[in-house]
């Protein structure tokens, strides 16, 4: 989802941050690579990339762009990200791979507005999600695809994830599926709104934060599971004059434990953007997903933790919406890359900010 920032050059910056949740320890960022502005990569424009995924076995990263088919065929790059527990050296594409629909064609423009995606280590398929178009009236989805971009499969979404006519229920226009987690075992796929249902309650605000759904999927059969809500927190930064401001869910990651990592994205106009990354726990939070509406309140959001205020960080923040876990460094300790989508805007920025995610 578009989310537009205040972009500044910066160095490389090394910062140690405490999280105050076990398991996790402490993210050392190691440092920060930064794709050219406007880049072409065989005739395709380079940018809108929202989800990120490690591939071990091509030993590259797998970016989707969010370009809804209209600057080229929606699709997906293969990046190389240079680094190492000491330096991050760069960021480079290297492949492109066009999405295809269920008849083997081009998705058309505007039918399709892909954001995240995960790889599935034992198959290599791909996950992803895409959130349609409500104004449109298209229908968010979660889909399957070939390594090569074929379309495999989509997923059944409960009713209230559809396009309601009368629009007093169901998704808000761009504010659906964001974020994509696939369990640790390859059962389960966890697909996160950036905002609430209409039926759940408001986005969120200066004053109160917005209850997002985190629903579970069986990924053989596609069937719903379990749900659970996130509470995000309120918009962090008033904006300037008046103008927009706004605070949601932009990714999910599993942290290996049982519990999820989550990145809330804030934007204030004229301001910019606030990052934040928290842990949150499935199993202390009720199940939600026999109910339509959360308006009773009759349910336990998952409680969650602070990991990290990127605003700490000491380097330019932007529109931080991609995130995935990366190769094992040298010492054995995991690395974490966070990536922005730069909205095809000049004024912004494609970023990858690397940590090493030091234990206990």
């Amino acid at each position: 989802m578009a989310r537009f920032g205040i972009v500044l050059g910066v160095l490389l910056a090394c910062a140690v941050l405490p999280a105050q949740a076990e398991g996790i320890g402490r993210l050392r960022l190691i440092g920060e690579a930064t794709l050219p502005k406007g880049l072409d990569y065989e005739g395709t424009t380079v940018g809108g990339l929202s989800g990120l995924d490690w591939d071990p076995a091509a030993r590259q990263w797998i970016a989707f762009s969010d370009d809804r088919s209209e600057k080229a065929p929606a699709r997906f790059y293969a990046l190389s990200i240079d680094y190492d527990a000491e330096a991050v050296r760069g960021i480079a594409v290297t492949g492109v791979t066009l999405l295809r629909d269920a008849a083997g064609q081009s998705f058309p423009p505007k039918s399709v507005d892909p954001e995240a995606v995960r790889r599935d280590p034992a198959t290599g398929l791909l996950y992803w999600s895409s959130e349609g178009g409500v104004k449109a009236g298209i229908d968010p989805t979660i889909s399957v695809a070939a390594p090569d971009g074929a379309w495999r499969r989509g997923f059944d979404l409960p009713r209230r994830y559809r396009v309601s006519e009368d629009k007093d229920s169901g998704p808000r226009d761009n504010l659906t599926f964001e974020g994509v987690a696939l369990a640790p075992d390859g059962r389960t796929l966890f697909v996160s709104m950036e905002s609430a249902l209409v039926q759940d309650g408001p986005v969120a605000s200066l004053d109160e934060g917005s209850p997002v759904r985190i629903a579970g999927f069986d990924t053989a059969t596609g069937r719903p599971g379990p749900e659970y809500v996130y509470m995000t927190d309120p918009i962090p930064t008033a904006p300037l004059l008046g103008g927009h401001a706004d605070n949601g869910v932009s990714e999910i990651l599993p942290a290996g434990d049982g519990t999820l990592l989550v990145l809330e994205r804030a934007y204030a106009q004229g301001r910019g953007n606030s990052i934040r990354l928290y842990r949150a726990d499935p199993a202390l939070a009720t199940d939600v997903s026999r109910l339509d509406s959360l308006f009773d309140g009759s349910w336990l959001a998952m409680p969650k933790t602070l990991l990290l205020d990127f605003g700490t960080l000491g380097v330019a923040l932007d529109n931080f919406e991609a995130m995935g876990w990366g190769p094992a460094l040298a010492n054995g300790h995991r690395s974490l890359v966070v990536l922005s989508d730069d909205n095809f805007n000049p004024l912004q920025v494609t970023k990858a900010l690397v940590f090493e995610v030091l234990p206990d």
